[in-house]
């Protein structure tokens, strides 16, 4: 090369304002327009741009409205430069003035938020008047988000296929690092005041990736191991589920008469007993059911991932240490002795169940249970109706061995309370019993270690679910958190024709500022308009179209005939203490039409009006019913008399 080019990054707005600097123009609008508005203005009146400028704002403190283009303008090329040259008549550019230091930081909205950020800058050669550089057919211009760490330091944003974003520390924050994510710019061209034509480089700034940037890891993220997915995956098979089977357990013993504090009934111990009596049996029906659920689940986690576990549940021992605890936890997980007897669970379960169904003999342990559940795990699933109703080919097992039940005591009883406490004392008997299982939880963890040491492990790698690989990368990003996160932005451009001699040419940082969340408090309000129905009567919802389909099979259909039947009343008693708590009466009514041949599903047609209605008067309903908790009724809703809106016009 004959000449050395050097390239230079000067702001969006260097050439309608002084001074000339490498620092890109943050510019802010407020319309979903803004692309039109953008082009309108470069072509009209560039020298207006600096008054799009980013300045901190919220709702209660909004900016100045973007300012809209002219609404019409000439049609000839002629008139369009007259009107354009007597706008720029005494156009000068100026030193701005500085603003006094704002109160709240820049901090930029999203799209949601009816707000719209675009970075900008131009690349010129350093020649005198700075003209625009010409750029090859390889050439390649973008912008790097930077996030700003304690020290004045940089973190450069790296994403590689299939994996999550990680926030790489820069040691020289001149360069893009490798891997480093390019966001887009777009040229536009325009004619600046000067009378030169010009070349804008800009790029939407993705405000609403607020998430993937704020919660990405500072430190490159430890790929998950086999023991970690299968971790992950036993707590989502049957750890997770069992603390739900706990939690609806205790729920159905408060609901029912434990007593509560400061309350005048809450000696009232003969009406309690009878509540109890009445309620307990039918709720403890229904965690039985789920408890054989459960145990299939687990009993064909076991067989998937950790055989050699699986194959000793019937008996027999193993060599390897952890595998072995696992099966000494699971046959210690009994009922107290007080309960292996069919007459311990008489008043437990309704009197439906059959004396079979409540023996505990043959299947005293989670162990026993585990391999007593795989002989008729087929025969369950095929079950159609719930438990105690007769199935039609008699699936349901022939032993009792309840996960969770509540009792007339006011107990929390499982197998689970033969295992040793992990931590202290516990003031909450949900929080006892999930301490419990913690116990479990480990032996489990202990056991797949040992498996994937060992390779006995099953062959078959599970999914681990995405929240789990979410809670290990939150984990890490929050360890150092410092709040909100700081970004600036800067452009970079790498050409294509000359090697390593020349690196890529980076702009300075752009103005620091804030990406807002979702739900930030300080969003600004995109108006959100919803009409419902202006005639409500019958006589104007009879004429709107039933154009939303529903199709129900045959045991969908059975059980929303049978949920029609409650009414509201019934809800709300079913939720409230003693002594107005009511217990649900559904009775089982099987699939539509009967079983066999004979049953069908069907396929409802709904109106989409009366629906919007519904939801917004639940929506009041609910909101006031937890106003109990959140107190927040007096922030929910304003409403404004607008008179004349009549749903029948006279």
């Amino acid at each position: 090369m004959s000449a050395k080019h050097v390239l230079r990054w000067v702001g969006g707005q260097s050439f309608v304002a002084a001074p000339v600097n490498a620092v890109p123009t943050l510019l802010r609008f407020d319309s979903d327009d803004f692309m039109d508005r953008l082009l309108a203005v470069l072509a009209e009146a560039p020298q207006t741009l600096p008054s799009f400028a980013a300045r901190p704002e919220s709702w209660q403190q909004l900016g100045e409205p973007t300012p809209a283009p002219a609404l019409a303008a000439p049609t000839s090329a002629p008139a369009r430069a007259l009107v354009r040259q007597r706008g720029l008549l005494g156009f000068k550019r100026t030193v701005p003035v500085p603003a006094p230091a704002p109160v709240l930081p820049l901090k930029l909205f999203q799209p949601v938020h009816q707000r719209f950020y675009v970075a900008a800058a131009h690349l010129v050669c350093e020649l005198p008047g700075l003209p625009t550089r010409t750029t090859a057919g390889g050439d390649r211009s973008g912008m790097l988000l930077r996030r700003l760490l304690p020290g004045a330091r940089e973190a450069g944003f790296v994403k590689r296929p299939g994996q999550p974003g990680r926030w790489q520390p820069l040691a020289d924050a001149r360069q893009p690092l490798p891997g480093e994510e390019w966001l887009s710019v777009f040229p536009l061209a325009y004619t600046s005041p000067d009378g030169q034509p010009r070349k804008l480089l800009a790029g939407l700034i993705p405000a609403a990736r607020h998430d993937d940037f704020r919660f990405a890891p500072l430190q490159p993220p430890t790929p998950p191991t086999v023991a970690d997915d299968l971790k992950a995956s036993a707590r989502m098979a049957f750890i997770a589920p069992w603390q739900g089977l706990i939690e609806r357990a205790r729920a159905t013993r408060d609901a029912t008469g434990q007593p509560q504090v400061n309350t005048p009934w809450s000696n009232d111990t003969a009406a309690r007993a009878e509540a109890l009596k009445l309620a307990l049996p039918a709720a403890n029906d229904q965690l039985q059911e789920s408890s054989w659920r459960l145990l299939q689940d687990m009993n064909e986690w076991l067989a998937a991932h950790l055989p050699e576990v699986h194959a000793r549940l019937g008996g027999g021992t193993t060599a390897r240490g952890a595998a072995q605890q696992l099966l000494l936890k699971l046959a210690a997980a009994s009922f107290l002795p007080v309960r292996r007897t069919e007459a311990a669970f008489q008043n437990v379960f309704s009197s439906a169940v059959t004396a079979p169904q409540r023996s505990t003999t043959a299947v005293t342990d989670l162990r026993a249970a585990l391999a007593a559940i795989a002989t008729v795990s087929a025969a369950l699933d095929q079950a159609s109706v719930s438990f105690p109703r007769p199935p039609d080919a008699g699936a349901w097992p022939t032993f009792a061995f309840p996960l969770a039940i509540a009792t007339a005591s006011g107990v929390l009883e499982g197998p689970f309370t033969r295992w040793p406490h992990v931590g202290s004392a516990f003031d909450d008997i949900q929080d006892e019993a999930n301490d419990h299982l913690l116990v479990l939880q480990a032996a489990l963890d202990a056991a797949i270690d040992e498996a994937v040491a060992a390779g006995v492990a099953g062959t078959a790698r599970p999914q681990a679910p995405d929240a789990a690989r979410l809670a290990r990368e939150l984990e890490a990003t929050l360890k150092d958190d410092a709040g909100p996160p700081r970004y600036v932005l800067r452009f970079v451009h790498q050409r294509c024709d000359c090697g390593p001699l020349h690196p890529a040419v980076m702009s300075d940082p752009s103005e620091a500022f804030e990406l807002a969340g979702f739900f930030d408090v300080d969003a600004p309000l995109r108006p959100i308009r919803i009409a419902l129905p202006f005639d409500t009567s019958p006589g104007g919802l009879r004429k709107y179209g039933k154009n939303s389909a529903f199709i129900m099979s045959d045991l969908l259909c059975g059980q929303m005939k049978r949920v029609r039947r409650l009414g509201f009343g019934d809800l709300v008693l079913s939720v409230l203490p003693w002594p107005f708590h009511k217990d649900l009466s559904v009775p089982d009514g099987g699939p539509c039409g009967g079983s066999g041949a004979s049953s069908f599903g069907t396929i409802c047609s709904l109106s989409i009006p009366i629906i919007t209605i519904v939801a917004f008067i639940l929506l009041i309903v609910i909101a006031t019913l937890l106003d109990l908790i959140f107190r927040w009724l007096p922030f929910l809703m304003v409403c404004f008399p607008v008179p004349g809106l009549k749903g029948k016009k006279p």
